[in-house]
Parts: C-alpha cells; sequence; structure tokens
C-alpha cells in the first residue's frame, strides 16, 4: 500500500513498510524497557506529549527513520540526512525523534515540526483503527484524515500543520516521531 497525496500545497507520503512484523516488537519492547528513561517536552491535557529516548537503548528506531529517509529521496523528491543527536547549535537540545503514548481519550493538538528540517515523519508501532486519526489541517480546505494502522509510514513536509484526534479504542496508541535534515546540515548563529 502506497499513496502519494498533494494536499495544503506540499506532499503527503503514506505506505505500510516493509518487513515491520520483523523490527516493530523488537522496537516496541525497547521503548517498553526503556520508557521511564525518557526526557520529556511538555505536558497536553496531562499527558506528557513527546518522550524522548537515547538511540543507544532504542536501536530499532534507526529502521524506520533509514526507511523514511530512502522512499522520502525515491518517492518525494526529498533529500535529507540522519540524525540520532540533537543539531548542533541549536537552541533545541533534544534529539530529533520521538516516541508519543496516547491512552483511551487522548489527543494530540494541531502543531508543526522543526522549521530547519526537510521531512517529518510518523510509524505506528501498536494502533487500532479507531486510536485517532492523523489529520492535516489547513483554514479553507477539509481535513485530510489518514488512519493508524501498525507498521504505516507517514511522511510530510515539516511546514503542514496536523494533530491527532482522540484514541476512542480500548488501547493505547504507540507511536514514533521524528524529522529528517537537509545536506547540508542548517547552521544557526547564537
Amino acid at each position: 500500500m502506497q499513496k502519494i497525496f498533494s494536499w495544503g500545497g506540499g506532499k503527503i507520503l503514506e505506505l505500510e513498510l516493509p518487513d515491520w512484523r520483523i523490527w516493530i516488537p523488537e522496537l516496541v519492547d525497547q521503548f517498553t524497557l526503556n520508557q521511564e528513561r525518557a526526557g520529556k517536552s511538555h505536558k497536553i491535557g496531562g499527558r506528557w506529549e513527546n518522550l524522548y529516548i537515547d538511540i543507544s537503548v532504542v536501536p530499532a528506531a534507526r529502521i524506520p527513520i533509514r526507511i523514511a529517509r530512502d522512499f522520502g529521496k525515491e518517492l518525494l523528491d526529498i533529500s535529507s540526512v540522519i540524525l540520532y543527536e540533537p543539531l548542533a547549535n541549536t537552541l533545541d537540545q533534544k534529539p530529533p525523534f520521538w516516541f508519543n503514548y496516547a491512552k483511551p481519550g487522548e489527543s494530540t493538538g494541531l502543531h508543526d515540526h522543526s522549521e530547519l528540517s526537510a521531512l517529518s515523519g510518523v510509524i505506528y508501532l501498536s494502533a487500532k483503527p479507531s486510536s485517532g486519526n492523523l489529520y492535516f489541517h489547513k483554514d479553507g480546505e477539509v481535513d485530510l484524515e489518514i488512519m493508524p494502522s501498525i507498521g504505516k509510514l507517514v511522511l510530510f513536509e515539516p511546514w503542514m500543520r496536523h494533530g491527532v484526534r482522540e484514541n476512542l479504542s480500548d488501547q493505547n496508541r504507540l507511536s514514533m516521531a521524528f524529522n529528517l535534515f537537509p545536506f547540508p546540515l542548517p547552521i544557526m548563529n547564537l
């Protein structure tokens, strides 16, 4: 399954990743064993929105990010590089990948991603169809909705406003989001 959308002036790629049944269980186990060690960004509605875990304890996170970089180049014609550590010389010292863990009834508000990145993405690690659609919003247009499923990758341009609808399922939803960066890497003057 592979779909490319032109929507709201940007591009969105939705696809099921190859061989996800092999590495997603490993990545979920790595997350579960280390989630107590996660750095956190901010609370929304009583839950921590983003959970940051060092790549050394979730090495399986490299797999979908590498695949995303390759599909972004091949199908969206967006070249990018992968970073697993914070971008040097920036104020934001969090890694450019994170986990989102949403219990039933929780959602993620409308936002966009790093202005320095070239491509953003999300991979679903544990999700039921009713666990909250990813939606893209632009004033004056009908929202584009993408239903979650395990192994689904969604790539999009980082400036695109998006959020996640309420988890209406009886299970937690787990996803991993990330930003990929242009080459050469942007350098901020501080």
